[in-house]
This record gives C-alpha cells, structure tokens and sequence, in this order.
C-alpha cells in the first residue's frame, strides 16, 4: 500500500510520505523555548500527530519508495492519544525527537529494531516482554510514570542517558527483573525518583550507572540482585543514591566499582554485596558511609578501598569474604588492616583474620601475616573462660602466641642475668662438698631455667632464705616458658 488513508490530515499525509522515503519530519519552530515539549508551551493542530496513526504507520506499514528504506523518524511533534503497539512487530527504525506524548506509550510483548528517543516527554514507557534487535535509546527524556521493561531482551545497547524518570507503580522509576542485554547498559546522569530495579538481568557488556541519582529514601534503591554481567558493572562519577543498594548474588566478570559517590548516606541504608561474585571489588566513596555495609560470603579477586570506605563499627558484616589480592586508593597499613576485620566482626570469627594473613603470605610481607594472626588469637582469647584468658595471656605477653619467638629469648636472657647476679653475690651452699662441681652461678640459673634438660648443677647446690624462692621461682617460670614456647610453635605450625 502506498497510497494515504483519506482520513489523515494534510500533516498527518506529509508524515506518511516521509515515512515511505525513510526521511525526518521536523516540525520544529526553530525557537528553543517554543521546541523544548518540556516547558509545557501549548501546541497547536500544526504539529499534532494522533497516536493511531503512528501505529498505523508502524504495524500496517506502506510500502517504500523506489531506492528508499522506511523509517519513522518524527521530531517537534505532540502525539495525542494512546501509542498501543502490544504484540506487533515493526521491522523499522524508529527515532522520536523533541516529540511530546499525551498518554503513555505501550509495547508489551512487541518486537522492532532499533528505538530512539531524544528529549521527548513521555508519560510512561512500558514493553513488558518486549524485543528490540538493535538498540533501546532513551536520552534527555522526561518519563514521569516510570519504566517499566520486565523480561525484555535487547540484543545490542540499552541507553537511558541524562533522563527524568518518576515513580510508576509500586514507586519503581525503572521495573527491569528479568531484562536481557545483548551489550551494555547504561543508566549515565539520569535522575530516578523511585526503585531503579533490575534484579536477575543480564548484560553481555557493562551495566553503569555514571553520574547517576536516585532517590528512595529509607527503602531499596537499587535492586541488582542476581544480575550477571560479563564485562563490569560501575557506579563512579557523581552518583548519589538515597536509599539501599541490593548486589546480592551477582556474578560480574571483570569489576564491581564503586568510586567517586556517595551512597549509604543515612543510618538506616544498606549497601549488600551478600554471596557476589566478581574479579575484583573497588570501593572508594567520596564521604564515609553511615548506614550498613554488608560483603557476607562474597568471593572477589582484587578487593580495593579507602580509608572513607568503611562504615562506624559495627556496621560493617565481612564474614567468609575472601579475596586474593588488597590494595588500597590510599596508604593503608596493618593496623589499619586489622582494626577493619575488628570492625567487620560483631563476635570473634577466625576466617576473616586467616583470609587476611593469607594475603599478606601471598604476596611474601610475612610479618604483617604474623601481626593479623597476632590479632586473631588476643580477639579469640576474650571469648575464653577465666583460665584460657589468663593462659592467653601468659602466651602473649612470653611468646607473643609464637609469633613473637624472640620474646622468649628476651625473657630467658633477662632471667639468666638476675640470677647470675643474684647467685654470684649469694652462693648455695653445696649438698656433698666432696661431690660438688665447680661453682658458676651462670650455668646454675640455665640449669634451674631449663625444665628438662640438666647440666648437673641445680641437684648439686642448697639455696637458703631469698635464694630458695629465686630458684623456685625460676623453675616454674623455665616451666612456663617452655610451655608457652610449645603452644606456640604448634599453632604456628598448624598456621593457626
């Protein structure tokens, strides 16, 4: 079919035309403040458009012009009534600029090749199972009812640029479970005032968010549970959201980069990355958070922070996190290490420490692994009864737990200098001053330090007043010493 309807305007004809020639209607009056259809100024029937003639346009399309491709491409247009395209498919190009829509445009379970919308006011845009083979293109749009795309599949680019999107229903700006992307997705400088939802959807390239705001205070922001992304999935350059982040169950194949926003703003947020799976994690937030930060059992390669990452103490859960490599945005050293699996444990857990002291193994610092497992075992002590706590710290203030074994050595050379000094000015009278062996009060003190191993001097000498207690007392602390020593060569030998 090539010829008109008889019942379209001379307007209406002039669109039909430039349709069959793949051309551009510009209905635009060249005066910016009279073109914007977001500044509400009224248009008259010279630039009126109904909807049912669009979908005549697109599901009953005319034939092409000799040498001619169709395409609708529409700009400075006010479509009047509704754009219902469900179920049909549009085998054609379609780009709508500077256009205003009455009523919200539907494509629930339709399918089309590449759709573009440039600074147009659109009351709501839904296409619930929709398919698109090229790109879905939405930039410097106002959409005040929402998004709503669930289990739509686009197979290349998803672009949602520099938009205003409202609240449709259940107060979701963008309703996206299920959504497949070809190749990226990105959602740069938009404003979104409700849910941004995307839970479960899948993106062969980046999902991102640059620049992006969205605001729910007190309730789920972001939802991106269960997302698969095979490239990385970015929130950097500006973006604030006011509400909770949902990561949980993700599985992204290169990076999860957080940098350069804000987010967890209020106590009551939460940013969870329960169970995600990623090659590395990248957290630099521009202020501190205050709300919940949340990695339980997440599994990333290169875990990368700041000092203003972390959330207070207590609002911080890293349980079962494992990496295999840290790195810091800023100087960070192992103390600083430490206090965050402090602040990450509410109740004493070894994993966190191990995980750490692995790291630091790794990559060949071994004293620093040796500190973080220093640590573990003083936090690991406060949960102990009385005795354990007491032998705790015994081992600690000896040996360090074995990982101070130099400490023993202090000790013993101390205790063999006061004994020395003491027995030299204070010598035992011999049991048998026929059997006695040559008096050193050096050898004495080593041999009464010693628990097992004898050098024939503690049985051959008979300390009286002040010195018996010496002796006694260097006996049991020879004991100690050894006892310590042993516990803590096995802990270190089963890398406790």
């Amino acid at each position: 079919m090539s010829t008109p309807p008889p019942h379209l305007t001379a307007l209406e004809v002039r669109l039909w035309e430039a349709y069959r020639r793949g051309e551009r209607l510009d209905l635009s009056t060249g005066t910016a403040a009279d073109d914007d259809p977001r500044t509400g100024v009224p248009w008259g029937a010279d630039r009126t458009i109904r909807a049912s003639v669009l979908a005549r346009l697109l599901l009953q399309p005319p034939e092409a012009e000799p040498g001619h491709m169709t395409a609708l491409r529409l700009t400075g247009a006010l479509v009047t009534g509704r754009l219902e395209l469900g179920g049909g498919r549009m085998d054609v190009y379609i780009s709508v600029i500077r256009c205003r829509f009455e009523n919200p445009i539907i494509l629930n379970v339709a399918s089309s090749t590449t759709i573009f919308a440039n600074e147009c006011v659109i009351p709501a845009f839904q296409g619930r199972n929709l398919r698109i083979d090229g790109d879905l293109s939405l930039q410097r749009c106002e959409i005040p009812g929402g998004i709503l795309i669930l289990d739509a599949r686009i197979d290349n680019d998803l672009r949602v640029h520099d938009c205003v999107v409202g609240p449709g229903g259940h107060d979701r700006a963008v309703y996206a479970n299920g959504l497949q992307v070809g190749a990226d997705a990105t959602f740069d400088r938009s404003v979104f005032t409700g849910q941004v939802s995307l839970h479960g959807a899948r993106f062969g390239g980046n999902a991102r968010f640059s620049g992006t705001r969205i605001g729910r205070p007190g309730e789920a922001a972001l939802d991106l549970g269960r997302v698969y992304v095979e490239h990385s999935l970015f929130l950097t350059q500006g973006f604030h959201v006011s509400g909770s982040i949902r990561i949980n169950d993700a599985r992204v194949g290169d990076a999860i980069v957080l940098a350069g926003g804000t987010a967890c703003t209020n106590p009551d947020e939460q940013l969870t990355l329960w169970r995600v799976t990623a090659r590395g994690l990248h957290l630099a937030l521009t202020t501190p958070p205050l709300g919940r930060i949340v990695l339980n059992g997440a599994s990333v390669g290169i875990l990368t922070d700041t000092p203003d990452t972390w959330p207070p103490p207590g609002n911080l859960e890293i349980a079962e996190l494992t990496y295999t490599t840290r790195r810091a945005a800023a100087p960070a050293g192992v103390a600083d290490r430490i206090a965050w699996v402090e602040r990450g444990t509410a109740e004493y857990a070894p994993q966190p420490y191990d995980q750490l002291a692995s790291v630091y193994r790794s990559a060949g610092e071994d004293d620093e692994a040796r500190a973080v497992l220093l640590a573990k075992q003083r936090r690991r002590r406060e949960t102990l009864s009385i005795p354990g706590r007491l032998w705790g710290r015994v081992q600690d203030v000896a040996i360090g737990y074995g990982y101070r074994p130099a400490r023993a050595f202090g000790w013993l050379v101390a205790l063999i200098a006061v004994g020395t000094v003491v027995f030299a000015a204070n010598r035992p009278a011999p049991l048998k001053p026929d059997e006695s062996p040559h008096w050193n009060p050096f050898w004495y003190t080593l041999d009464l330090l010693l628990p097992v191993v004898t050098l024939g001097q503690d049985n051959a000498w008979k300390p009286a007043g002040a010195t018996q207690w010496l002796a006694y007392t260097l006996i049991l602390l020879g004991w100690v010493l050894a006892g310590a020593a042993a516990a803590g060569a096995t802990r270190v030998l089963n890398r406790a």
